[in-house]
């Protein structure tokens, strides 16, 4: 950052048109954010903090509650916005702008993606990357109050003072790596996880159930999150996990059926429980062929032993491209990719088996499975001791 740089507060209508004519002339964009989540449906922003190579904007979303000309410009298909943990700033962009931003650049993932580890903090990247120290202590801060005091303001100014210098080192070295892709393609997909996120039903304890069960689960689960919003409560509030489970494990009929199971208290369904009942009802007559699955249950004990191997190879691969485990590759994703070489022709090609981390995987992974490639221990003061070979009759 350079030394003329400012924080400028913006708290008027003003400010805030003066805010948009600056943004409007710059492509890239550091954002974070301040927001509460206790005791809400969904987390309530309290700061937008906007960074430029000249400037610092902290914007109050309490005195300024209309902020969508802001978000679609952040939002617009000529904007990078670059952030830390992208995951809530794409949501409050999204749910501003009415869609989803256009390019985001998560500097978490990107020093993920080359060699820094994942997933950093934002104090542990800026100290990482640029040697820079940031003070910390107004995590708890409770930002729905105001005035807000200095050390907050500088804060909450430091969580994008750094920003767009980090990008700048971290896309250098992306592009020296020939990795560049890799990293935009990764903060693309994480946008379109953030926004699809349509599984999130499957909680807890939900791979016991069976397919009519699934459906009971996921139907009282749709219940329960548009209660949770209606009252703006979190979802766990209106009813909690594991009742939810034992809901679909009894798929009650009626009221009375649905007040034997063992502490669900009725001040809880907040006189809802027909609601309930009803939405077990829906998935009584859904039809069979339409139930969702949980492909773990029926799987053959192959896939376990077979995901443990994987699993050690892909570790080997990860310590060898510098590329964080966490990143490359789930357990899930490689159950994925077993279940898929078992079955090719009723079973996609897993999306885990494309792009970068195909480029990686695929080759290693697949010779494993077909039997065409050996491992064998190489040098034990390695990051990296394993060696995956072509197999040989010698």
């Amino acid at each position: 950052m350079k030394s003329s740089e400012q924080t400028l507060y913006i708290d008027s209508a003003q400010k805030f048109e003066s805010l948009l004519r600056e943004l409007s002339s710059h492509a890239v964009i550091g954002l974070d954010t301040e927001f509460i989540s206790e005791g809400r449906y969904e987390p309530e922003l309290c700061l937008v903090q906007l960074s430029t190579p000249d400037d610092i904007f902290i914007v109050d979303p309490i005195v300024l509650p209309e902020l969508k000309p802001m978000w679609t410009l952040l939002a617009s298909p000529d904007r990078e916005i670059v952030t830390v943990a992208a995951r809530q700033e794409i949501k409050f962009c999204a749910k501003g702008a009415g869609f989803a931003p256009a390019c985001v650049l998560d500097l978490q993932v990107a020093a993920g993606l080359l060699g820094y580890g994942y997933p950093l903090s934002h104090t542990n990247l800026c100290l990482r990357i640029l040697n820079a120290r940031v003070n910390g202590g107004e995590s708890f801060s409770d930002w729905r109050k105001r005035p807000l005091r200095p050390v907050q303001l500088e804060y909450a100014a430091d969580d994008v003072r750094y920003l767009l210098p980090m990008r700048e080192k971290l896309l250098a070295r992306a592009q020296k790596l020939d990795r560049t892709d890799w990293v935009r393609g990764e903060c693309d997909h994480l946008v379109k996880a953030v926004m699809r996120e349509d599984e999130r039903w499957k909680i807890s304890g939900s791979t016991r159930l069976s397919r009519r069960q699934l459906a009971v689960l996921r139907e009282v689960w749709r219940w329960r999150d548009r209660q949770a919003c209606a009252l703006n409560v979190p979802a766990a509030r209106v009813l909690g996990d594991s009742m939810l489970i034992e809901v679909a494990r009894r798929a009650p009929a009626t009221v009375e059926d649905l007040f034997s199971i063992r502490g669900l208290d009725s001040r809880l369904l907040r006189k809802a429980e027909q609601e309930v009942v009803n939405a077990v009802a829906i998935a009584r007559f859904i039809p069979e062929a339409e139930l969702p699955s949980n492909e773990r249950r029926d799987d053959p004990p192959q896939v376990s032993v077979l995901t443990k191997l994987l699993s050690v190879a892909v570790s080997n691969l990860a310590a060898e491209t510098d590329v964080d485990t966490a990143l490359l590759a789930t357990t899930s994703d490689l159950q994925e990719i077993v279940r898929w070489f078992l079955d090719k022709e009723n079973t996609p090609t897993p999306d885990v088996l494309e792009g970068w981390r195909g480029q990686i995987m695929q080759e290693t992974l697949i010779g494993f499975l077909e039997g065409r490639r050996v491992v064998r221990v190489g040098n034990v003061r390695r990051p990296n001791p394993l060696v995956f070979e072509p197999f040989s009759d010698d």
